[in-house]
């Protein structure tokens, strides 16, 4: 069984800034995955009542503010870090980004694009070729909307649902949700500070060290190069 989960980004500064990440698990791997990601937050004595947010990790103020910031990204780099197996990625992400006014058509229009290139070939050996669906919950798309925009391609991919599309809120035990976020996250951070030509233009360069856009930069870098399978996709023209 392949389990598929799907999370937007977006930004604060730069209002039509969209993303959408996909996280694949092979439901081979999701056990561990998962006893692995939920040991490390509890033996950092993270709150697991508090969700473990790609926006709490650089936020002293938010999310469990028992920890520090350097503690969360210490965090975050290990459960990064079980995206790798000895041979083969554990957790496949593929991310997609674009320049959106209409940040919910948007959404409906390219999530089944991402899903589409997230999809390995099928295997109809073994239960192989069942899909689960899970779509981190948000107000304005219903679980029908996100089923009917989806299932040509899974028709297509001949690929069959797995009972219907779940769009939980994102909490301790919603693991594939919780890596969608936090991915997505740091990408959209790279890529939007990355591109923040008024932010460099206006920090000196004997401040660069100390500037906190500048180090979430360089910590969203480091933690994303741990990724051992990652696809990015942009809308041509447009910009991050």
């Amino acid at each position: 069984m392949i389990m598929i989960f799907f999370d937007e980004t977006g930004d604060s500064k730069f209002k039509e800034y969209f993303g959408i990440c996909c996280v694949r698990i092979n439901s081979a791997f999701y056990t561990q995955v998962k006893r692995e990601f939920q040991s490390i937050l509890e033996s950092n004595q993270w709150d697991t009542n508090i969700e473990f947010k790609g926006s709490h990790l650089f936020s002293a103020n938010s999310g469990d503010t028992n920890i520090t910031i350097d503690q969360r990204i210490n965090i975050a780099e290990s459960l990064i870090g079980l995206n790798t197996a000895n041979k083969n990625a554990r957790i496949c992400f593929s991310y997609f980004s674009k320049v959106s006014t209409d940040h919910r058509s948007d959404y409906l229009e390219y999530l089944p694009i991402l899903l589409d290139k997230a999809l390995p070939k099928v295997n109809h050996k073994n239960g192989k070729d069942i899909v689960t669906i899970h779509c981190d919950n948000r107000s304005d798309i219903s679980i029908n909307e996100v089923r009917e925009s989806i299932m040509p391609i899974i028709s297509s991919n001949e690929y069959t649902l797995f009972e219907d599309v779940s769009m939980p809120n994102s909490r301790f035990e919603t693991v594939g949700l919780l890596y969608a976020d936090l991915i997505g996250y740091l990408i959209a951070r790279v890529e939007t500070i990355s591109s923040d030509a008024e932010l460099f233009e206006n920090i000196p360069q004997d401040q660069w060290e100390n500037n906190g856009k500048v180090k979430k930069l360089k910590s969203s870098t480091k933690l994303l190069q741990q990724i051992k399978n990652i696809n990015l996709y942009k809308v041509k023209g447009s910009q991050g």
